[in-house]
Protein backbone atom coordinates (compact mmCIF):
# COMPACT_ATOMS: atom_id res chain seq x y z
CA UNK A 1 0.00 0.00 0.00
CA UNK A 2 2.98 2.82 0.63
CA UNK A 3 4.43 2.34 -2.86
CA UNK A 4 0.71 2.90 -3.88
CA UNK A 5 0.29 6.06 -1.89
CA UNK A 6 3.71 7.06 -2.89
CA UNK A 7 3.23 6.96 -6.65
CA UNK A 8 -0.05 8.80 -6.30
CA UNK A 9 1.70 11.29 -4.22
CA UNK A 10 -0.40 10.68 -1.07
CA UNK A 11 2.70 11.70 0.81
CA UNK A 12 1.07 11.56 4.04
CA UNK A 13 -0.17 8.47 3.90
CA UNK A 14 2.86 6.36 2.03
CA UNK A 15 4.62 7.83 5.18
CA UNK A 16 2.46 5.81 7.71
CA UNK A 17 2.41 2.57 5.55
CA UNK A 18 5.93 2.95 5.23
CA UNK A 19 6.30 4.05 8.91
CA UNK A 20 4.00 0.59 9.55
CA UNK A 21 6.07 -1.50 7.74
CA UNK A 22 9.40 -0.64 8.87
CA UNK A 23 7.67 -0.51 12.74
CA UNK A 24 6.67 -4.51 11.71
CA UNK A 25 9.95 -5.36 10.69
CA UNK A 26 12.80 -3.16 11.82
CA UNK A 27 15.09 -4.50 9.41
CA UNK A 28 13.24 -3.46 6.21
CA UNK A 29 15.76 -1.72 4.41
CA UNK A 30 13.28 -1.01 1.27
CA UNK A 31 10.90 0.77 3.85
CA UNK A 32 13.48 2.63 5.59
CA UNK A 33 15.26 3.82 2.77
CA UNK A 34 11.56 5.27 0.93
CA UNK A 35 10.50 6.70 4.40
CA UNK A 36 14.16 8.70 4.30
CA UNK A 37 13.70 9.44 1.14
CA UNK A 38 10.29 11.08 1.36
CA UNK A 39 11.36 13.34 4.46
CA UNK A 40 14.49 14.46 2.43
CA UNK A 41 11.97 15.02 -0.86
CA UNK A 42 9.38 17.32 1.87
CA UNK A 43 12.81 19.00 3.04
CA UNK A 44 12.48 17.37 6.49
CA UNK A 45 15.90 17.40 6.99
CA UNK A 46 16.01 16.61 10.26
CA UNK A 47 13.55 13.47 10.00
CA UNK A 48 15.20 12.51 7.06
CA UNK A 49 18.51 11.72 8.86
CA UNK A 50 17.21 10.12 11.61
CA UNK A 51 15.88 7.51 9.07
CA UNK A 52 18.90 6.76 7.08
CA UNK A 53 21.00 6.70 10.64
CA UNK A 54 18.89 3.83 11.83
CA UNK A 55 19.24 2.21 8.26
CA UNK A 56 23.18 2.16 8.41
CA UNK A 57 22.83 0.97 11.78
CA UNK A 58 21.54 -2.33 10.16
CA UNK A 59 23.15 -2.11 6.66
CA UNK A 60 25.95 0.16 6.88
CA UNK A 61 26.99 -0.88 2.53
CA UNK A 62 23.92 0.48 1.45
CA UNK A 63 25.31 2.81 -1.33
CA UNK A 64 21.99 4.92 -1.49
CA UNK A 65 21.50 5.78 1.91
CA UNK A 66 24.91 7.02 2.53
CA UNK A 67 25.02 9.00 -0.54
CA UNK A 68 21.45 10.56 0.52
CA UNK A 69 22.99 10.40 4.51
CA UNK A 70 25.60 12.94 2.79
CA UNK A 71 23.16 15.13 0.92
CA UNK A 72 21.48 15.52 4.24
CA UNK A 73 24.42 17.12 5.83
CA UNK A 74 24.94 19.40 2.92
CA UNK A 75 21.99 20.73 2.55
CA UNK A 76 22.40 21.33 6.62
CA UNK A 77 25.98 22.88 5.90
CA UNK A 78 27.55 20.00 7.41
CA UNK A 79 30.31 20.05 5.37
CA UNK A 80 33.04 17.91 7.17
CA UNK A 81 30.01 15.37 8.17
CA UNK A 82 28.86 15.53 4.10
CA UNK A 83 32.06 14.62 2.97
CA UNK A 84 33.08 11.76 5.18
CA UNK A 85 29.37 10.42 4.06
CA UNK A 86 30.42 11.04 0.21
CA UNK A 87 33.37 9.20 0.81
CA UNK A 88 31.86 6.12 2.08
CA UNK A 89 29.10 5.86 -1.27
CA UNK A 90 32.36 6.28 -3.36
CA UNK A 91 33.96 3.73 -1.47
CA UNK A 92 30.90 1.64 -2.49
CA UNK A 93 30.76 2.89 -5.38
CA UNK A 94 33.48 4.90 -7.46
CA UNK A 95 32.03 6.02 -10.27
CA UNK A 96 29.33 7.71 -8.37
CA UNK A 97 29.59 10.86 -10.00
CA UNK A 98 26.61 12.23 -8.10
CA UNK A 99 28.84 11.89 -4.41
CA UNK A 100 32.05 13.41 -6.75
CA UNK A 101 29.84 16.39 -7.72
CA UNK A 102 28.26 17.20 -4.38
CA UNK A 103 32.03 17.07 -2.77
CA UNK A 104 32.88 19.73 -5.74
CA UNK A 105 29.71 21.61 -4.27
CA UNK A 106 31.08 21.95 -1.43
CA UNK A 107 34.74 22.57 -2.03
CA UNK A 108 33.41 25.60 -4.16
CA UNK A 109 30.83 27.17 -1.37
CA UNK A 110 34.07 27.21 0.95
CA UNK A 111 36.72 28.43 -1.20
CA UNK A 112 38.30 25.92 -2.01
CA UNK A 113 38.50 25.99 -5.91
CA UNK A 114 41.33 23.73 -6.36
CA UNK A 115 40.02 20.64 -4.27
CA UNK A 116 37.14 21.60 -6.63
CA UNK A 117 38.54 21.34 -9.66
CA UNK A 118 40.29 18.30 -8.70
CA UNK A 119 36.64 16.61 -8.23
CA UNK A 120 34.80 17.90 -11.30
CA UNK A 121 37.80 16.53 -12.88
CA UNK A 122 37.50 12.98 -11.79
CA UNK A 123 33.08 13.69 -12.80
CA UNK A 124 34.13 14.25 -16.34
CA UNK A 125 36.88 11.51 -16.31
CA UNK A 126 33.85 8.97 -15.13
CA UNK A 127 31.50 11.21 -17.67
CA UNK A 128 33.13 13.51 -20.31
CA UNK A 129 29.57 15.51 -21.13
CA UNK A 130 28.24 16.06 -17.46
CA UNK A 131 26.73 19.34 -18.15
CA UNK A 132 26.80 20.59 -14.43
CA UNK A 133 31.16 19.55 -14.42
CA UNK A 134 31.56 21.46 -17.51
CA UNK A 135 29.75 24.68 -16.32
CA UNK A 136 31.14 24.52 -12.63
CA UNK A 137 34.52 24.10 -14.02
CA UNK A 138 33.79 27.26 -16.05
CA UNK A 139 32.30 29.07 -12.97
CA UNK A 140 35.62 27.99 -11.10
CA UNK A 141 37.96 29.99 -13.06
CA UNK A 142 36.22 32.88 -13.32
CA UNK A 143 36.64 32.80 -9.41
CA UNK A 144 40.36 32.42 -9.51
CA UNK A 145 40.41 35.14 -11.83
CA UNK A 146 41.52 32.92 -15.05
CA UNK A 147 39.25 35.21 -16.98
CA UNK A 148 40.56 32.97 -20.74
CA UNK A 149 40.73 29.59 -19.17
CA UNK A 150 36.74 30.51 -18.04
CA UNK A 151 35.79 31.46 -21.40
CA UNK A 152 37.36 28.70 -22.87
CA UNK A 153 35.97 26.53 -20.63
CA UNK A 154 32.22 28.34 -21.40
CA UNK A 155 33.30 27.80 -25.33
CA UNK A 156 33.54 24.17 -24.38
CA UNK A 157 30.43 23.24 -22.05
CA UNK A 158 28.29 24.68 -24.85
CA UNK A 159 30.15 22.98 -27.61
CA UNK A 160 29.23 19.79 -25.77
CA UNK A 161 25.98 20.56 -24.46
CA UNK A 162 24.78 22.61 -27.60
CA UNK A 163 22.64 19.83 -30.31
CA UNK A 164 22.57 22.58 -32.45
CA UNK A 165 26.21 21.24 -33.35
CA UNK A 166 25.02 17.98 -34.11
CA UNK A 167 27.75 16.17 -34.12
CA UNK A 168 28.14 15.17 -30.36
CA UNK A 169 27.37 11.72 -29.72
CA UNK A 170 25.84 13.23 -26.32
CA UNK A 171 22.91 14.59 -28.12
CA UNK A 172 21.08 11.46 -28.78
CA UNK A 173 19.32 12.21 -25.01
Amino acid sequence: MAVLFQTMGSKDAAIEQFTKAADFDPENAYALYQLGLMYKDMGDMDKAEGVYLKLLALFPEHPHANYDLGYIYREKKLYDKAIAQYMKALELNPENTYALSDIAYIYKATGKYDKALEQYRKVLKIDPVQRFALWDIAVLYEKMGMKDKSEEQFKYYHEMTDCGFKKFWNCLD
